[in-house]
């Protein structure tokens, strides 16, 4: 996700097993550039799905990297 175009951060993600064969996975990716619509986030969905077998995406797009999110605590980058 960090190579994907326009995303300058990655925070709040989280993989678990729905069951022993679906896979889960949330982030928040932060797009400064604005939100790139519903196209990119089901992009990247499928590349989820494609490369790590991710059954079920939540993305959560950021736009403004002056407003901190709560959970930027767990930030992976």
């Amino acid at each position: 996700m960090r190579g994907r175009e326009g995303v300058q951060e990655i925070h709040d993600l989280h993989v678990w097993p729905m069951s022993t064969t679906e896979t889960a996975l949330t982030v928040h990716l932060l797009v400064p550039g604005g939100y790139p619509g519903d196209a990119y986030t089901a992009g990247v969905a499928a590349a989820l799905k494609e490369k790590f077998g991710i059954d079920h995406a939540t993305i959560q797009i950021e736009t403004d990297p002056g407003t901190p999110c709560v959970l930027e605590s767990d930030k992976t980058v």
